[in-house]
C-alpha cells in the first residue's frame, strides 16, 4: 500500500511506556531494589550521626580495635587480657585496618570495616525476602525484607565494631542455605550451611549450639523426603553439614590446645560469663569487679578449668542460684528497648539517641507488632517444615543464655531474627485467609496476650513517655536560649528538664557545663552528683581545673578522654569554656577543651606534650585584648623535617619543623587581631606511621609533629 499523506499513521509507543506502574512495582526486583536503597540511606544516615569511635573506648569494641590493630600491624594474634575471645571478626578487622595503613591512616580501616557490614547488611535483604518466600509465601518475604531494610536494631549494627555483624549475617546465610538444600537437595548448599555457621561461630560462640538445631533439621528433612536407603542419605547430607562446619573450626581449637593444654572449641567467654553471674563475690553483693580480680590472679590457661570447677561445686551445693535471675532476665528481654534507652538510662552512653528518635519509636511499634504477631505462626501447624526447629532452637537457646547471665541487646539478635521472620508470615496472612479458631490459633492468642502482658507490666511507658516528652522539651528550650544569649531562661528550662527527669545525667552534664561557664562551681558540681558517667566526669574534671585541683582535674579528664567512646577532645571544645590564658602546655590532660585533632597527652621526662594527627584547632581565650604586635610562640620536635602550615583567620604561616629536639618557633599575629580576646588557629602537617619508619616500634598513629606549649608573646 503506498502512503497518502492525508493517512493517519498508526505509531505504536514504545514498549516500555506500554509496561503499567503497578506492574512494575509489583515486579519483585524492584521492590527489594526500593528496599536495599532505602536500607542504604538510613545505614548511611545512622554512621553520619553516629559518635562512638573504638579509638577511644574502653569497652569491647575498643578492645577489639586494639587487638586488631595490633594484628594488622605486627601479623600477631594476641588473646584479650584476661580470656580467650572469639577470633573471626578479629581477623576480619585486621584485614580492613591494614588496608587502612596502607593509605596512611587506621581510621581508613575503620571506615572500610563499617562499608562491608554495610554491604553484608544489605545483602540480607533480598536473602531475606527469598528465604521468607521459601518458607512462606511472597507477602512475607517482602515484608520480612521491609522489616530487615527499615528496623533500627538493623539500621544500628553495622555501623558499630563489634563482633555482631559478622556473626549475624554468617548465621542469616546459613539459615538461607539450609531451605536452599531443603528445595533443591544439593549438597553444595549444606557445605556452604556449615561454612557459613562455622563462621558465625568463630565470632561468637553460640554459633557452636547450632550445629544441633541445623543437624535436627537436616535428619528429619532427609528421612522424610528419602524413600529407599534413608540412613545412608542422612548420614551423607550430616556428613556434607558438619565436615566442613568442623574443618573450619578445627585449626583455632589446635591453636588453643598448643597454647593452653585445654580444650577450648573456640573460646572461654560463655563458661567465665556464667560462672561471674554465678560467683560468690556477686551472690553476697561484693560485685563483678571482685570476680574478675580472681581471674586475673590466674594464669589465662587454668582460667577455664578453674570456673569449670567452681561452676560444678555451685551446682552440687547451691543450683537455686542458677535461677535466681531467670525470671527478672526473662521478663527484661521484652521491653521497648528504644523507649529504654532514651526515657529510661540515665545516659545515651554517646549513642545518637537524640537524632533517631523518630526512628526509634518506629522500632519500638515494629517489635511490639512482632512480639504480639509471631505466636500466631509460630505456635500454628508447621508451613515451613521442619525449620521450625531452627528457628525454636535459636529462639530458646538465646533466652535461656541471656536468662543465666545477663540481658543486652545485642545478645538478643537470634530472637528478634525469628521474631521478625514469624510476625511477617502471620501479618501476611491477614486478608488473605480466614482464620481458623482451633486449638493451635488460640495458643497463638493465649502465648501474645501473655507476651503483651510482660510488654506493657515492665514499665508504666504511658508516664515513661510524658515525663520523657517533657524532658526533651526543657531541653529543647534550654539549647534556644543559650543560642540567644538569655542565661535566666536557659537555667530555668534546664531546671525543668530535671524536674521532668532527675536522673538524667547526660542533661546534669550539659547543665554544669552551662553553670562552669558562668563560674558558678559549687552549683555545678552540686547538680553534676556523683552519677559515673564519662561526660559527668569530664565536667567534673572540668570543675576540678577550674578550682585549682590539678590532681583530681587530671585523673578525671584524662580517664574521660581515653575511655569514653568518643572524641572527647571534639565534645570538651563545643562544650567547656575553660580559663582565658596567654600559655598553654599540651599532654598534661588540663588542656582539654582548648584542642582537638591531637593524640593522647605523653611525657618524656618532665616534659607533656601532645603529637598533632594530620589537623588540628587550638582556641586560646585571652585575658587581655590583643594589643596587635603580639607573636604566636609554638614549642615543637619532630622526628624528620616536617612542613607545618599555622592558619589564623584567611592567613596561612608555612614553617619547617626540624628534627633534634625541641624549638621554639615564633610567627607574627595578623594586625588586624588588634582588641580580639580570643585566638583560634589550625595546625596542618604530613603523618607519617611509627611503625613503617622506626625500628622496634608497633605505633600506627597517624603522626605528624610534637607539641608541647603554645603562648603569645
Amino acid at each position: 500500500m503506498e502512503y497518502s499523506p492525508t493517512q493517519p499513521i498508526a505509531i505504536e509507543p514504545p514498549r516500555w511506556r506500554r509496561i503499567k506502574l503497578a506492574q512494575v512495582v509489583r515486579r519483585p526486583s524492584v521492590v527489594i531494589g526500593v528496599l536495599v536503597v532505602i536500607g542504604l540511606a538510613l545505614r548511611l544516615w545512622f554512621i553520619a550521626v553516629n559518635q562512638i569511635d573504638p579509638r577511644f573506648s574502653a569497652a569491647d569494641d575498643g578492645d577489639y580495635y586494639v587487638r586488631a590493630l595490633r594484628s594488622a600491624v605486627t601479623g600477631e594474634y594476641v588473646d584479650n587480657s584476661w580470656l580467650v575471645r572469639p577470633p573471626g571478626h578479629i581477623f576480619f578487622f585486621a584485614a580492613m585496618l591494614r588496608i587502612g595503613l596502607w593509605f596512611g591512616d587506621p581510621a581508613i580501616g575503620i571506615a572500610l570495616i563499617r562499608a562491608v557490614q554495610v554491604v553484608l547488611s544489605l545483602a540480607l535483604i533480598p536473602l531475606g525476602y527469598d528465604l521468607a518466600r521459601r518458607l512462606f509465601d511472597q507477602r512475607t518475604g517482602f515484608l520480612f525484607a521491609s522489616i530487615l531494610a527499615v528496623w533500627m536494631p538493623f539500621v544500628e549494627l553495622p555501623a558499630l565494631i563489634l563482633s555482631e555483624q559478622l556473626f549475624f549475617s554468617m548465621l542469616f546465610i546459613h539459615a538461607w542455605l539450609l531451605v536452599r538444600w531443603r528445595d533443591d537437595r544439593r549438597l553444595r548448599w549444606l557445605i556452604g550451611a556449615g561454612v557459613t555457621l562455622a563462621f558465625a561461630a568463630l565470632a561468637r560462640s553460640p554459633g557452636l549450639y547450632g550445629a544441633a538445631f541445623a543437624v535436627l533439621f537436616i535428619a528429619i528433612s532427609t528421612w522424610r523426603a528419602a524413600g529407599q536407603h534413608r540412613r545412608q542419605q542422612v548420614a551423607l547430607a550430616l556428613l556434607a553439614f558438619l565436615l566442613p562446619f568442623a574443618l573450619t573450626i578445627t585449626p583455632w581449637t589446635i591453636r588453643n590446645y598448643i597454647l593452653y593444654r585445654d580444650i577450648i572449641l573456640i573460646d572461654t567467654l560463655g563458661p567465665v560469663n556464667l560462672w561471674i553471674a554465678m560467683s560468690d563475690a556477686v551472690h553476697e553483693g561484693r560485685g563483678e569487679g571482685e570476680a574478675k580480680g580472681i581471674l586475673l590472679r590466674l594464669p589465662q590457661e587454668e582460667r577455664q578449668r578453674f570456673v569449670s570447677a567452681e561452676l560444678r561445686r555451685i551446682i552440687q551445693t547451691e543450683p537455686w542460684r542458677f535461677t535466681r535471675y531467670l525470671w527478672p532476665h526473662f521478663y527484661h528481654i521484652w521491653k521497648a528497648q528504644f523507649i529504654e534507652d532514651f526515657f529510661v538510662k540515665a545516659s545515651f552512653f554517646a549513642r545518637p539517641v537524640r537524632e533517631i528518635w523518630l526512628a526509634g519509636i518506629v522500632s519500638d511499634l515494629i517489635w511490639l507488632v512482632m512480639v504480639l504477631a509471631t505466636p500466631f505462626t509460630l505456635l500454628s501447624r508447621p508451613r515451613e517444615g521442619a525449620f521450625r526447629l531452627v528457628a525454636l532452637g535459636w529462639i530458646g537457646y538465646t533466652c535461656l543464655m541471656v536468662m543465666l547471665i545477663h540481658v543486652e541487646p545485642r545478645y538478643l539478635l537470634p530472637v528478634w531474627l525469628w521474631f521478625a521472620l514469624y510476625g511477617a508470615a502471620t501479618l501476611a496472612r491477614i486478608g488473605q485467609q480466614p482464620w481458623r479458631w482451633d486449638r493451635f490459633t488460640l495458643a497463638g492468642l493465649a502465648t501474645s496476650l501473655f507476651l503483651a502482658v510482660l510488654i506493657f507490666s515492665y514499665r508504666d511507658y504511658p508516664q515513661i513517655i510524658r515525663a520523657g516528652l517533657a524532658r526533651e522539651q526543657a531541653w529543647a528550650a534550654a539549647q534556644q536560649a543559650i543560642a540567644r544569649g538569655d542565661a535566666a531562661a536557659t537555667e530555668q528550662a534546664y531546671r525543668a528538664m530535671l524536674a521532668a527527669d532527675p536522673d538524667f545525667a547526660d542533661g546534669r552534664a550539659e547543665f554544669a557545663s552551662w553553670l562552669l561557664a558562668q563560674g558558678r562551681y559549687d552549683e555545678a558540681s552540686q547538680i553534676i552528683g556523683d552519677y559515673p558517667t564519662h561526660r559527668n566526669n569530664l565536667v567534673r574534671g572540668a570543675i576540678a581545673r577550674a578550682q585549682g585541683d590539678a590532681a583530681t582535674a587530671m585523673a578525671l579528664l584524662r580517664n574521660t578522654e581515653e575511655q569514653a567512646g568518643e572524641d572527647v577532645q571534639r565534645l570538651a571544645f563545643a562544650w567547656l569554656t575553660p580559663a582565658p590564658t596567654t600559655t598553654l602546655t599540651l599532654g598534661n590532660d588540663l588542656d582539654l577543651g582548648y584542642l582537638y585533632g591531637f593524640a593522647f597527652g605523653e611525657r618524656a621526662g618532665a616534659t607533656t606534650y601532645r603529637w598533632l594527627q594530620g589537623e588540628g584547632v587550638i582556641c586560646l581565650p585571652l585575658p587581655e585584648p590583643l594589643a596587635g604586635n603580639e607573636m604566636l610562640a609554638l614549642r615543637l620536635a619532630a622526628p624528620a623535617p616536617t612542613p607545618l602550615t599555622v592558619t589564623i583567620g584567611d592567613q596561612r604561616m608555612p614553617i619547617i619543623v626540624a628534627p633534634g629536639g625541641w624549638r621554639v618557633y615564633y610567627l607574627p599575629l595578623p594586625a588586624q587581631m588588634q582588641g580580639v580576646r580570643e585566638v583560634t588557629f589550625s595546625l596542618s602537617a604530613p603523618t607519617f606511621l611509627p611503625y613503617q619508619s622506626l625500628p622496634d616500634n608497633t605505633d600506627a598513629r597517624p603522626l605528624s609533629v610534637m607539641v608541647q606549649q603554645i603562648s603569645i608573646r
